[in-house]
């Protein structure tokens, strides 16, 4: 191990032994293996890596973020120079490449609730917002039929571009949207708009113009899909809690908000109540509302 990473046999030692003890490997004599966990999360190229993920939760956007607390709490929303709402912020290239392995599984449960929807339909037409990775689009392009619309910056429509073909999708039934949700020409209708981690970045009235504007692209009976950390009134999430404290560094009005705020935000635009998916081990959410 000393020789592969270049460095010296004992300070390697003691390295591996830090490592064993946090419980990422096992020692046996002189001989170190794996654990489970760190062998699906921790080894880089598998679809689980999460090593990447440390460029959004520790990256230097956040570092500089949390050394402006104190002033962020007194201005009642972040003091950075580019913030979250800041257009085409460099920033969203790398979430869209650091991101996948955070998005896999909730992509596997959107699919899982949009099945029936697609097998009762010849087609369906479904609409990824502020798409990043697109890793939500794509795993709905792996089922025939499906067409996916991708919308976000010019600057990050590249990385989804690139993900795509990763992963090996139909390109000829993905197609991309740049520009601003609130401002560009959405088309439609669709059967299906997702919109993942959106939501937390704006204030309520924002929120709610949203809504009406991502129901207003949907064809009748289609679905708004939004993922996102969903509080509680107990704060019995606290993951969702503590995010609303990365929102208050990181934008100027954003928050993560409850299931009570998007019924209401839904149900005036016309969609139905939303039903609540979450997913075990996460902090987060699917709330899933039809057009009435």
């Amino acid at each position: 191990m000393a020789a592969k990473i270049g460095c010296p046999p004992r300070s390697t030692g003691i390295l591996l032994d830090a490592v064993a003890v946090l419980g990422l490997a096992s020692r046996r004599e002189a001989t170190y293996e794996l654990a489970p966990l760190a062998r699906a999360f921790l080894v880089p190229g598998g679809p689980t890596y999460l090593g990447d993920a440390s460029n959004i939760f520790s990256g230097p956007l956040l570092w500089e973020g949390f050394g402006k607390l104190t002033e962020a709490v007194r201005a009642d929303g972040s003091v950075m120079e580019k913030h979250a709402e800041t257009p085409s912020n460099v920033f969203w290239e790398t979430f869209a490449r650091s991101s996948a392995a955070l998005a896999f599984p909730a992509a596997a449960v959107l699919a899982e609730q949009l099945a029936p929807i697609a097998a009762a339909k010849k087609s369906l037409r479904v609409l990824d917002v502020a798409a990043g990775s697109g890793i939500y689009g794509h795993t709905q392009l792996r089922m025939p039929g499906v067409d996916v619309t991708f919308l976000d910056w010019p600057n990050v429509l590249e990385e989804t571009r690139a993900w795509g073909a990763r992963l090996g999708v139909d390109a000829s039934r993905a197609h991309y949207l740049p520009g601003s949700v609130f401002e560009a020409e959405l088309g439609g209708p669709y059967d299906v708009v997702i919109a993942s981690h959106l939501y937390h970045h704006f204030d309520p009235k924002t929120c709610q113009t949203l809504t009406r504007r991502l129901a207003g692209a949907l064809a009748p009976g289609g679905r708004l899909a939004v993922h996102d950390f969903v509080t509680g009134p107990a704060l019995e999430n606290p993951g969702a809690t503590m995010f609303s404290l990365v929102m208050l560094v990181w934008t100027r009005h954003g928050k993560a908000y409850g299931h009570a705020d998007y019924t209401a935000w839904m149900t005036e635009a016309g969609l139905a109540r939303p039903s609540a998916h979450p997913m075990p081990g996460m902090p987060t959410t699917w709330l899933i509302a039809e057009r009435t």
